[in-house]
């Protein structure tokens, strides 16, 4: 569960209360405009017309989350977020993600401490369609003990994945710290043994009780006429039960009244420390205030924390932030840091506490204030940007305060806030007496904290019931309307100059005040030295840590201070430098990018930091199993070439800053480069931008690389890289296949599609939904520039190691044996159009779909056309290239484990060469 880095002002929210049932209409001054209303039955609903979006999103949040849940039978509400996608009344089971991936949309789920949320985003014109799908669930639902039961392994697969990362059980072991009464001692993701011990009527009695329409809002945001909206949302809601009003009993924490600490072993490379301090709860008027107090103390490179531990002249951490969980009953705040190989966490505990103290003793300078309102500027710029994010923040004020008042005089709030505001808050909540310490050293783990609440008894008998008994009305549709048009998705193509032998393109867009820069380099880490891999990204990290003149602090401070992002990035064959401003901020935000690509500093101090941070960065990704199966398959599949080999310990320690100087004169030009500017920016104002940006750049030759790749293996092989500490397999298995050149990528997208999208694909409905192997899944076509490679990826448990591979393999088989069937093929294409108009919601995804197709050498109508291209696809042209390139008996198979509990099974799929890890504790 990720920490939410600091509380966005009255976004994050979940308590309810009573909401007339009239409509009202917000006003629009603050970029959009709404209205709400409550149905009969207490179901509270939110029209958020976006006449500009190709796309709406339809969002139900239920106001149900582990919070509600019983001590011993811990997980009831993230079990059924997994099966309310298992059917309803007139929904068979994949049904609803097949139905509206089938128009190229995307629906999910997720569950939190307070709330559950189910979403659908999709083409404007099927929005009818997923709202008769959410009614029918929320009416209907019933929980079978085959559903049950299928859907208890895949958690108990996604329990096991997150045990399988570094760090994975921190957040269980420090909410079990900081709540000791309260429902929020375990996190959303549930207790494997109360799961199993739980019946299905157990489940069914949750279901009847929670998810009910006065406990819940819909939200509609995008395209829409909301009048017509209006009238399916009472046909397909209005109707449905409002429920029994809710007595909830949740238990509160007490007041804690002195410090707690608590120290665990993990097996981690690298110890961790927090600091937390119990939140108030969401509604308090202090959380705008903390929110701009914890951006001050921790958000960003240039943050109290980061200056102090991380950018300084000797750094201690390689990264400290600031991070918040803000909660309905009073969340936890505080800060945390990753520490750097031999440092002592006594000493980063008392450089933490020294910047909690300062925050308190002193009011914040105006500069630091002014700053963290800046960034907050920025925020509230983008938030209405899409129909997900617009849906997001409306529903969840909705949930806390039950009505939308509040996000109207957000920036009002923000603008009013002073120094003495945050030194008040900062002394009411930062006290010595209620900090809860965790900290975690590298070390055979200690057992979960969360485990000690398996054993607590229930604090009521747990409740049994039937499912519920519905009488749909006589005119209710028993089918979903699926009358609908995928808009044909046409991108922005800009405005094109060459300026200095740069491919400049403009992309106007005056919807946010917010202007996007890219300039695309053409060379990265391919040209790196054997030997010295990982060159190309300590070189970026150079370039980043700014322009000679200007310390590294100094630079982040002024990018910082005017809410300006600028990162680079290797990409392979590319370099990429990203930055982003609000529009009043363009000139200042380029000149800086122009100063540290022209004149990096180079600072030899800086380098030896940045090269020990980048040592535990590697030591972190070679304790995680994925990046683990991911380094080794890309290895397995290119071999010694600059698309296989991979940075090391050694090759890093090897690397000087002699090294990084060269190969920044070597690859850093602007020869034949991409340049892209999108946003609120006009055709002049962009090209003229562009000229000071580029003027006095470098346009040298480019190095040279040779591709020369391995051969593809005649036969199946296993490559077992022995990690003992891992949790469950991961697996990642594949082979060799087509270049971007290729026009079979039409048919391997399809065969893509058809293998993993969704829950309904083959892969998930076989080894997912069936079998309950696997959390997640997938397989795809993955062609690149110079080579391209087909793979799947997963993770097990491990004894079904080699089950889960063998399955993989049928359902790859059976793609080969026989035709796609027509109507799921053209599912899959029609699929594949919605995408598109998925992807152009923004003009940032547009500008990088245009990048791309220069970089790939595509015409320029190439994603106009994308859709027309795949729908010539026929059934044989995907078994052609599945049978090509996904040849079981050929394939190289990754499987990160412990030798010793899977090498026996997987002998018995192929030859098994074991490989040590590698792993850096």
């Amino acid at each position: 569960m990720p920490a939410v880095k600091r509380p966005l002002v009255a976004a994050l929210l979940t308590l309810v209360t009573s909401l007339a049932a009239t409509t009202a209409r917000a006003a629009d001054d603050v970029g959009i405009s709404w209205e709400t209303e409550a149905l009969p039955n207490g179901l509270k609903v939110i029209y958020a017309p976006m006449p500009s979006s190709p796309v709406t999103q339809v969002r139900v949040d239920y106001h149900v989350g582990s919070r509600d849940e019983q001590p011993d039978r811990q997980g009831f509400a993230h079990m059924f977020e997994h099966m309310m996608f298992r059917g309803s009344a007139h929904v068979v089971p994949q049904q609803h993600m097949k139905m509206v991936g089938s128009v190229g949309g995307y629906c999910n789920a997720f569950t939190a401490f307070d709330k559950t949320e189910y979403h659908d985003t999709l083409p404007s014109s099927y929005a009818n369609m997923a709202l008769w799908l959410e009614a029918d669930r929320m009416s209907s639902f019933k929980v079978s003990p085959q559903i049950f039961h299928t859907e208890r392994l895949v958690v108990a697969e996604e329990w096991r994945m997150r045990q399988n990362q570094p760090y994975g059980t921190m957040w269980d072991t420090l909410f079990a710290q900081v709540y000791k009464e309260a429902p929020y001692h375990w996190t959303p993701i549930g207790n494997m043994q109360h799961l199993q011990a739980a019946q299905t009527s157990e489940l069914q009695a949750f279901f009847n009780k929670y998810y009910v329409p006065s406990n819940a809002v819909l939200v509609i945001a995008g395209k829409m006429d909301v009048a017509e909206t209006k009238e399916a949302v009472h046909k397909y809601f209005g109707w449905i039960p409002q429920g029994a009003e809710l007595d909830r009993h949740v238990v509160k924490e007490p007041e804690q009244t002195e410090p707690r600490r608590e120290e665990v072993k993990m097996r981690v490379p690298l110890p961790r420390l927090v600091i937390t301090y119990p939140m108030p709860p969401l509604v308090s008027d202090d959380q705008d205030a903390l929110g701009l107090l914890m951006t001050i103390l921790g958000d960003g490179r240039s943050s109290r924390l980061s200056r102090v531990l991380v950018t300084n002249a000797d750094p201690l951490c390689i990264s400290a932030e600031s991070m918040a969980e803000p909660l309905e009953d009073g969340g936890i705040m505080g800060v945390e840091a990753t520490l750097m190989q031999g440092k002592d966490p006594a000493a980063v505990e008392k450089v933490m506490l020294e910047q909690i103290k300062q925050i308190t003793d002193n009011p914040v300078t105006p500069e630091e204030l002014e700053k963290a309102k800046q960034q907050e500027r920025l925020a509230l710029a983008t938030r209405w940007e899409t129909p997900d994010s617009t849906a997001t923040i409306l529903g969840d004020e909705m949930m806390m305060r039950g009505n939308l008042e509040h996000v109207k005089t957000e920036r009002a709030r923000m603008e009013a806030l002073t120094a003495a505001d945050l030194q008040r808050v900062a002394r009411k909540y930062f006290v010595a007496t209620k900090t809860s310490t965790l900290t975690i050293v590298p070390g055979k783990p200690t057992p979960a904290a969360t485990q000690a609440a398996a054993s607590q008894a229930a604090t009521e008998p747990v409740a049994q019931a039937a499912p519920r008994k519905v009488d749909f009305p006589a005119d209710y549709p028993t089918r979903a309307p699926m009358s609908g048009t995928i808009p044909h998705a046409t991108f922005e193509k800009g405005v094109e100059k060459n300026i200095d032998g740069v491919r400049v393109i403009v992309m106007e867009d005056h919807r946010i005040p917010i202007v996007n820069w890219s300039l695309t380099t053409r060379m990265g880490s391919h040209a790196e030295p054997v030997g010295k891999e990982g060159l190309a990204g300590l070189t970026a990290g150079m370039v980043r840590r700014g322009p000679a003149g200007k310390t590294y602090d100094e630079f982040n401070e002024e990018l910082e201070s005017r809410g300006i992002s600028i990162e680079v990035s290797d990409g392979g064959d590319i370099t990429t430098i990203n930055g982003s401003s609000l529009k009043e901020q363009l000139p200042y935000g380029l000149d800086a990018t122009r100063s540290l690509l022209q004149k990096p500093a180079f600072d030899p101090a800086q380098f030896e930091n940045l090269k020990h941070e980048s040592l535990d960065h590697l030591r972190l990704a070679l304790n995680t199993p994925t990046k683990l199966a991911s380094r080794e398959f890309a290895h397995a599949m290119y071999g010694d070439s600059p698309l296989g080999r991979r940075d090391t310990i050694e090759s890093l320690t090897a690397i000087t800053l002699d090294d990084v100087k060269k190969f920044y004169n070597d690859v850093y030009s602007s020869k034949d480069a991409i340049l892209m500017i999108a946003g609120d920016v006009t055709v002049e104002e962009g090209q003229k931008a562009a000229e000071t940006l580029l003027a006095e750049s470098r346009s040298n030759d480019l190095p040279k690389v040779e591709y020369h790749l391995p051969a593809a293996p005649d036969k199946r092989r296993v490559l077992l890289v022995d990690f003992p500490p891992s949790k469950q397999s991961t697996i990642q298995l594949g082979e060799p296949s087509f270049t971007i050149a290729s026009d079979e990528k039409f048919a391997g997208t399809l065969a893509g599609q058809l293998l993993s999208a969704g829950i309904d694909s083959r892969l998930g409905k076989y080894v997912r939904a069936e079998k309950g192997y696997v959390y997640g899944i997938s397989a795809m076509f993955e062609p690149g520039r110079q080579a391209g490679d087909f793979n799947g990826s997963t993770g097990t448990k491990f004894e079904t190691t080699a089950d889960t591979v063998e399955a993989m393999f049928k359902v790859f088989d059976d793609m080969k044996t026989a035709p796609v069937p027509e109507d799921e093929l053209n599912e899959a294409k029609k699929r594949i159009a919605g995408q598109m108009l998925m992807s152009m919601q923004t003009i940032q995804q547009q500008a990088s779909r245009r990048a791309t197709a220069i970089l790939n050498g595509y015409p320029i109508d190439y994603y106009d056309v994308y859709p027309e291209r795949i729908s010539k696809v026929t059934a044989d042209d995907v078994k052609t290239v599945m049978s090509t390139y996904a040849d079981e008996n050929k394939m190289t198979i990754v499987v990160v484990a412990p030798a010793s509990a899977v090498k026996s099974q997987l002998e018995k799929v192929g030859d098994v060469t074991v490989i040590t890890s590698g792993s850096q504790e």
